[in-house]
């Protein structure tokens, strides 16, 4: 096995373990703390990130299975969070191919607008689906997309730098083009 192949390995491996830290410290750690505050989705902050950060071709597949791991967390359906991850997914890809910025104040923006979203997929495809569907919470979905907006600055400071640390994946923004011929330079 290739030194790459193990890093690539190793790379998904502690991502996941720092996504179950993100669900535990989301579902257990946070309503002890501020209890009346919603605890800040940093789960969709990860997700965002991955489809964001990661090649295409390898991601959907990951985000699914860190979908499937969420609902260990928590009360989500599957069917109806899958739904709301692929139409969030395709929304980031959608500027991740539009718009090519690094941008820390970029990546808050699209968290906020990618969990706004996401509430609002989730209810809809909830009321469509489900025999008892998910309440709206007006309040608290916008209390949510605050936290996220506030919670995306240090989370992803942390990815970036894991992600840095394995240097397995493409740079936001960068063709496929140009990273060949970056490794070709190297």
């Amino acid at each position: 096995m290739s030194k790459q192949k193990i890093s690539v390995y190793l790379k998904y491996f502690i991502f996941t373990l720092v996504f179950f830290a993100f669900c535990g410290f989301q579902s257990s750690f946070w309503p002890f703390i501020l209890e009346n505050l919603p605890s800040p989705q940093l789960w969709l902050i990860f997700i965002i990130f991955v489809a964001l950060r990661w090649p295409n071709t390898n991601n959907i597949f990951y985000i699914y299975f860190l979908g499937f791991c969420m609902t260990q967390f928590s009360y989500v359906s599957l069917k109806t969070l899958w739904m709301s991850l692929f139409v969030v997914t395709i929304f980031v890809w959608t500027f991740k191919n539009r718009i090519h910025t690094n941008s820390l104040f970029f990546f808050s923006i699209l968290v906020s607008s990618a969990s706004l979203l996401y509430s609002v997929m989730y209810i809809l495809i909830s009321h469509w689906l489900e025999a008892n569907p998910t309440p709206i919470y007006f309040v608290h979905r916008l209390l949510e997309i605050g936290c996220n907006f506030l919670f995306s600055i240090p989370v992803f400071k942390l990815l970036d730098y894991l992600n840095d640390k394995f240097k397995t994946s493409v740079d936001w923004g960068v063709t496929q083009a140009e990273q060949q011929h970056r490794e070709v330079e190297t």
